[in-house]
């Protein structure tokens, strides 16, 4: 698993969470959250406790967070 500068920067701007938890909650989200969509080989979404988390996918295979979004709700 790979945290890319961004992706860091947007969990603790829009998570909340501080940089010693940032790898741990990754795991967590990898594991326990629902998977959303996939793009191909390259990127897939997950959605966990509120967050949508972007991937991408390394060369060999590792998730890579791109970024993190607070989900959209439905009612509007």
């Amino acid at each position: 698993m790979i945290l890319t500068k961004h992706g860091k920067k947007r969990i603790k701007e829009r998570v909340g969470l501080p940089k010693r938890a940032h790898n741990r909650h990754v795991q967590k989200v990898l594991q326990q959250g629902r998977y959303l969509s996939r793009e191909g080989w390259e990127k897939f979404k997950m959605v966990y406790h509120g967050f949508l988390y972007v991937f991408a996918v390394s060369g060999d295979l590792e998730p890579i967070l791109v970024t993190a979004y607070p989900q959209e709700s439905k009612k509007k």
